[in-house]
């Protein structure tokens, strides 16, 4: 790969790793010394008994600054840190402007072996290649580093760091996967899978929206337009199929609502009947023992009467004053005479 103002190869080291190496011209070079790592594409160094700030050239990396800290931002610092240990002296090769507007020079940064540490970030997957102006002298093996990453999954490419981007589409993804409720489930059940589908839906939007409007600098712009456009697919389908299961999870919230409610009220129902049946059978048997209790109370009535003695007739209607002995009564037993 030829780059402008500077040859570049790709040196293979080790077995999975490529090293941009950077022939320098001579004199577009200068010689300096790390004396500070200040974020992922920045640093300070010493050259010709100055301190300057140099920002690494065609490359982007994650804010590490509060409030504002992104994804791997601080991983980034880190990394550039380990390839850039203070004490470490390195080549600054320039290329159409060498200042930018905050003071910085604008360098891409080399190590003693011709390491471009500018393309060593992007290859790490911590880096978006840039251009601003007419800057591009470093951009190619910026890019060629980039795209090794995104095949690798590494850095802000990576499905399983928590933060990055294909994390969180797997995330939504899965969360929204998770939803569907088997069929059969109550009602109860049923709302809460509803409920947990809005979130779901609510969680695929936010992201939708971040993505769309791309406010996260390298974190998404790492990605190449195709990369964005696949991403933004996944997105939106886990979009619909989100918005598809909540309704589905409402509606089938809602009949076995109603098919609840009609099951409690034929159970109401059948024990209202069961009820009434009970007070019938037991008015009948109270009835029963009441008729029962009667009829032994006429039949020890009866009874009492059958055993009590003939009453002694009226003093006043004996005609035998002082007879106490047998009586023989006249046909019909009202009359009678000692017998």
């Amino acid at each position: 790969m030829v780059l402008k103002a500077g040859a570049a190869l790709l040196a293979a080291v080790g077995a999975t790793t490529a090293v941009v190496v950077v022939a320098s011209s001579g004199s577009s070079g200068e010689q300096a010394v790390v004396t500070k790592v200040v974020d992922g594409d920045t640093v300070d160094v010493t050259a010709g008994g100055r301190t300057e700030r140099v920002r690494l050239l065609n490359i982007d990396t994650p804010e590490v600054t509060e409030p504002d800290v992104q994804c791997l931002g601080p991983e980034a610092s880190a990394h550039l840190a380990a390839l850039l240990p203070v004490g470490t002296p390195v080549t600054l090769e320039f290329d159409e402007e060498r200042i930018d507007g905050y003071g910085r020079t604008l360098a891409g940064v080399l190590t003693e072996d011709g390491t471009l540490v500018n393309a060593e970030m992007a290859r790490a997957g911590l880096a978006m290649p840039i251009v601003i102006g007419e800057n591009d002298r470093f951009y190619d093996a910026v890019l060629a580093a980039r795209d090794e990453a995104a095949a690798r999954d590494r850095g802000l490419f990576s499905p399983e760091v928590e933060c990055t981007v294909p994390a969180r589409v797997a995330t939504v993804a899965a969360t929204v996967a998770g939803t569907q409720a088997a069929p059969g489930t109550s009602a109860t059940e049923l709302e809460s899978a509803a409920s947990a589908a809005e979130e779901a839906l609510g969680a695929v939007q936010a992201l939708e929206e971040t993505l769309a409007r791309d406010p996260m600098g390298p974190v998404w712009g790492v990605f190449s337009p195709d990369e964005q456009t696949g991403l933004l697919d996944d997105v939106r389908g886990a979009l619909t199929r989100a918005e598809s299961h909540a309704d589905t999870l409402h509606d089938a919230a809602a009949a076995a609502k109603a098919r609840e409610e009609a099951a409690r009220q034929a159970e109401e129902q059948r024990r209202a009947r069961a009820a009434e049946e009970q007070r019938q059978v037991r008015i009948a048997e109270e009835r029963r023992q009441a008729r029962e209790a009667e009829e032994r109370r006429r039949e020890s009535d009866d009874a009492a009467r059958r055993s009590a003695p003939d009453p002694e007739p009226p003093a006043a209607s004996n005609p035998y004053p002082g007879y106490t002995g047998p009586r023989c009564y006249a046909p019909g037993g009202k009359t009678w005479k000692p017998c």
